[in-house]
Parts: C-alpha cells; structure tokens; sequence
C-alpha cells in the first residue's frame, strides 16, 4: 500500500518564521506606524479653544438643568451611543444632580418609525420635536458633515430652541454652518476623524466629571489657556 500525497496543512506559528514572516512584519508595522503617526498628529492639531467652546455649553445644560441629546450615523451613532452613557453614567458622583443625557441613535422603534412613515432623514428631528426645548443641547456627530438627518436635526434644534453642537470632520462646512460651537477633527481619513471624536468623547466626559465635582465651578486642572 503507497500512500497517498500529504493533505494540504496549514504551518504552525511556531513554523512561520523565515524571511517572509520578517518580511510580512515589516509591512505590518511600517502601516501601522504611518496610521498611529497621522492620529497623533492631528490630535495635537484640535482646537483647544473649540473644545472649551463645547465644554461651555455642557456645563451651561447642566447647571440649568437642560437635557443633551447625541445623534449620528453608522460609526459616528456609536460614538454618539458612547458618548451619551459616558457623559450620563461617568459624572455621577454622590450627592449631585445628574447630567441628563438620550442618545438619539438607540430608540429602534422610534427610528424605524420615523424613517418608514416620514423619512430617514427625520429620525433624529422627529424624537426631538417631543423631547427638546430652550436651553438643551444637540450634539450631531458627522465626518462629513452632510448626512441629511443630523442636518435636520440640528437645524430643528434651532427652532426649538435649543443649542447645537457639531463633532466633525475638516469638510463638514454645512453641519458647521448649523452648529453654535464645533469641534473639528482635523484628519484626512474617516477613520481617524472617528478615533478623534471618540477621544473628544472621553475628554468632555472627564471634563464634566471634574465640572460636577467642583460644585459646578471650572476646576483647576480644567483651566489653561486655549490655542
């Protein structure tokens, strides 16, 4: 009996070594070096003065006790998920009032409702017509800037009363013209305008922490000068 050709196998990791998994690695890293260089970069390009701008508000809401509401598609919804739990959850801090915050991006019926009898485009204005008024904020997260529903949203804010805020990409010229205050994500691509919003996410969130703490007052360590 002669046996038959060996069954195609796939290596090991111990058994893919050589030059080509030198070779593989290099290209890997030498990518990802190039990726981690442009976020930096364009992290230390953000407007600290924009950021203040925004954060001005949010302490505004809060002392008067107004509501924020955070809307946005596909990665920018998530961020706006993100960014509505953290800001509600992670600056509660005992024996203080709480920020009030609702993600427009997660009430499914709603949204389901709204684009199926209306328009998608009225997904977000739609909740807020029943939720929003003087003095709550409306934070539309875009890269671009042209999605018809956070556009909708922020320009329905406005007759509401409420202010708005944008978390854009360097293009976004027409939800910037629908915004009180904006801050600009200055990246090239979409993905790293998203980790730079997600990191503005965390950084109004820590600010607000600190904000809550020091009794609604300015800490400190949250002054210095903008840019």
């Amino acid at each position: 009996m002669t046996d038959g050709p060996a069954p195609n196998r796939t290596p090991t990791f111990s058994e893919w070594t050589g030059d080509r998994m030198l070779d593989d690695t290099r290209r890997r890293t030498a990518h990802m070096h190039s990726y981690l260089t442009d976020v930096q970069r364009a992290v230390g390009e953000v407007s600290l003065t924009e950021l203040s701008d925004v954060a001005a508000i949010l302490e505004r809401a809060y002392t008067a006790g107004r509501t924020v509401f955070t809307c946005g598609n596909g990665g920018s919804a998530a961020t706006a998920s993100h960014l509505a739990v953290d800001l509600s959850k992670n600056t509660r801090l005992p024996g203080t009032p709480p920020l009030r915050v609702m993600s427009l991006v997660d009430h499914v019926p709603a949204i389901t409702a709204w684009a199926n009898d209306v328009g998608y485009e009225s997904v977000f204005s739609g909740q807020l017509t029943g939720l929003a008024g003087e003095g709550d904020v409306v934070i539309g997260i875009s890269t671009s800037g042209n999605s018809p529903n956070v556009l909708e949203a922020l320009r329905h804010a406005r007759e509401l009363g409420a202010l708005t805020v944008g978390l854009l990409g360097p293009t976004a010229v027409r939800a910037a013209a629908l915004c009180d205050r904006w801050v600009t994500a200055p990246a090239e691509s979409i993905e790293e305008q998203e980790d730079i919003h997600m990191m503005i996410a965390h950084l109004l969130t820590r600010h607000m922490r600190e904000f809550v703490r020091a009794g609604g007052t300015v800490p400190a360590s949250a002054q210095g000068s903008g840019r």
